[in-house]
């Protein structure tokens, strides 16, 4: 657990937030992506150090894999890779966050290159609360080589 951020900035953090989720969920990206950004920007520096800094920056990776800003999710990756730092496990997180922005820009050797090991490692688990297509897609590249 990192440093707290405040009761006041911490409200002020979750309200930006909030207005970014709203603003994503109605389809207003540039809405979205300026309120997301706001958040993260409130978290003060150095920003590893404080509460919230893994999933806001996990969140913003997210929404530009999620909204196609595919070069966007790919810097923030290596935001999000900062934060959580080294380890097995944070590794191991931060590649199949990277696998899901490779396949959903069309990369899928990449992609595969990275769920393959995880897919080998932990079976069908590694790709719970993800979209079917994933495991759907190493079954089928298994079977292909």
């Amino acid at each position: 657990m990192g440093l707290s951020l405040g009761a006041d900035l911490e409200a002020r953090f979750l309200a930006a937030a909030q207005r970014g989720r709203t603003a994503w969920l109605t389809g207003d990206i540039a809405e979205a992506e300026h309120h997301f950004l706001e958040s993260w920007e409130m978290i003060p520096m150095p920003k590893s150090s404080y509460d919230y800094n893994q999933s806001a920056s996990r969140g913003i990776a997210v929404f530009y894999r999620d909204t196609a800003q595919f070069e966007k999710a790919e810097e923030w990756l290596k935001v999000v890779r900062a934060i959580y730092g080294q380890g097995e496990a944070s590794e191991e997180y931060m590649d199949e966050l990277a696998a899901t922005i490779q396949f959903e820009s069309g990369n899928l050797d990449a992609a595969y290159t990275l769920f393959e090991p995880q897919y080998r490692k932990y079976g069908r688990r590694v790709f719970e609360g993800h979209k079917k297509e994933f495991i759907a897609f190493i079954k089928s590249r298994k079977k292909t080589r």
